[in-house]
């Protein structure tokens, strides 16, 4: 089972490239982007399980300096 998911991230605007430098090289983020509005940053992941997400997202993702927000969408259906 794949389990995908979508972060959405904010952070001061300095900090944005720094971040999206260290998350791009996290061991389950496939797609990682910049974007304007709400939100500073979309990281799509994929973990063979939710808890496996979880770890992630406390243990890992969290844990990055500069990171202000999270907000995290679990994909139940893909088209």
């Amino acid at each position: 089972m794949v389990v995908s998911a979508y972060t959405l991230i904010r952070t001061e605007h300095s900090k944005r490239d720094e971040l999206v430098n260290k998350i791009k090289k996290l061991r389950f983020v496939k797609e990682i982007a910049s974007v304007y509005g709400e939100y500073d940053i979309v990281v799509k992941t994929e973990t063979n399980s939710i808890e496996e997400l979880n770890l992630f997202i406390y243990n890992e993702l969290r844990k990055i300096s500069g990171l202000a927000t999270t907000t995290t969408m679990i994909t139940f259906r893909k088209k």
